[in-house]
């Protein structure tokens, strides 16, 4: 869970690679379902029927959660395809989420604004997306080619991929290889519409900004930059409307990563970790909704609990007073929640003024 906890923390030096989470704005999927009542041609002495839930290709359900469901994997979802094109055109998504999962040899089109993505399981795909306001998040995704357009990119387990990209804030690799970056090169005549409905500055593009979990000696054998003769541009609609800025790479050094500012965090939104799958999540989504209690707490923390920021408190003198370890954004630490016996790890996402931090737990 994303957000300001109380408790101690230190190093968590004996993990061997960070998890990172994934944050999504709000939990709308689709339109308010159609209910249906009884006639009004009955007799005031009969019972109101029970109300359905009317999905958009009319199929009919008695309960809120099978109609989200199944209306998301409907319009919201490109599964199990093989070498299909694929495509949603503008005001289709409407900055819903979206997922794609598990396609093979597929050209997938979406030109619309839409909120948190999550890709899993491409092979030799071609993908192109306009406008993302959270993070697109991509999961064991090989030989791929994707044209994104986000807040952020987060990656795990992709093997030579290219990724032409925008992104508000810093992007992130762990656990892939063979990664190819380059500035989204491209567009479509709503994109700038878009990406401002999605929060984005296309004049700032942090596509440069690589943060790779599993490179801590920053060697760079994990990717690269894609050379400028290699690059190719999209226009998936026609035309040559460039919206995205192509800046050469900045100062690595200037990074948020790198100056303990704020790394993309996204205050009070719900986070999943990398192995949470779509079922998962979208349970999440429908758990949430129907209650109005806070988002799930780490393990071992009370139901009811609401975690404020806190100052971590200094670790106990010895013979002199010592100086609290302070922690930057992306530091792993465990945490003790509110106090308690239990460390869980997690991840700095924020670093506060006095000694307070944003934690992402794992």
């Amino acid at each position: 869970i994303s957000g300001s906890v109380a408790g101690s923390l230190h190093c968590g030096s004996a993990s061997t690679s960070g998890t990172l989470v994934r944050h999504q704005a709000d939990t709308r999927f689709a339109p308010c379902p159609k209910s249906a009542v009884s006639s009004p041609n009955k007799s005031n002495t009969q019972h109101t029927a029970m109300a359905k839930y009317t999905a958009s290709d009319g199929t009919e359900f008695d309960t809120k959660r099978e109609w989200r469901k199944y209306e998301f994997e409907l319009s919201f979802t490109f599964k199990n395809k093989k070498n299909e094109q694929l495509s949603k055109e503008a005001g289709k998504i409407d900055g819903q989420p979206f997922d794609m999962a598990e396609c093979e040899g597929c050209e997938i089109v979406i030109t619309d604004h839409c909120d948190q993505v999550q890709i899993d399981q491409l092979k030799t795909c071609r993908v192109f997306l306009g406008a993302s306001s959270e993070s697109v998040f991509v999961r064991d995704c090989s030989d791929c080619t994707f044209y994104l357009a986000c807040k952020q990119l987060r990656t795990r387990d992709c093997h030579n991929c290219t990724f032409y990209l925008y992104a508000k804030t810093e992007p992130i690799i762990e656990l892939s290889d063979g990664i190819c970056f380059a500035p989204f090169l491209g567009g479509y005549p709503e994109q700038a519409q878009h990406m401002k409905s999605a929060n984005l500055d296309p004049s700032y593009n942090l596509w440069w900004g690589v943060f790779d979990f599993n490179d801590e000696f920053k060697t760079l054998n994990h990717w690269k930059y894609l050379e400028e003769n290699e690059r190719k541009p999209w226009f998936p609609r026609g035309g040559t409307d460039q919206i995205c800025a192509c800046p050469p790479p900045g100062d690595a050094a200037a990074l948020p990563s790198q100056t303990g500012g704020n790394f993309g965090s996204s205050g009070g939104m719900m986070s999943f970790g990398f192995n949470t799958s779509l079922e998962q999540a979208e349970q999440a989504h429908l758990e949430m909704e129907a209650t109005t209690a806070p988002p799930p707490l780490p393990p071992g923390a009370p139901s009811t609990a609401v975690a404020p920021p806190v100052a971590v408190p200094a670790a106990p003198a010895a013979a002199a007073p010592k100086k609290q370890q302070s922690f930057k954004a992306l530091d792993r630490v465990d945490a003790r929640f509110q106090k308690g016996e239990l460390w869980y790890p997690g991840t700095i996402a924020t670093a506060l003024p006095n000694d307070c931090y944003d934690i992402a737990y794992v």
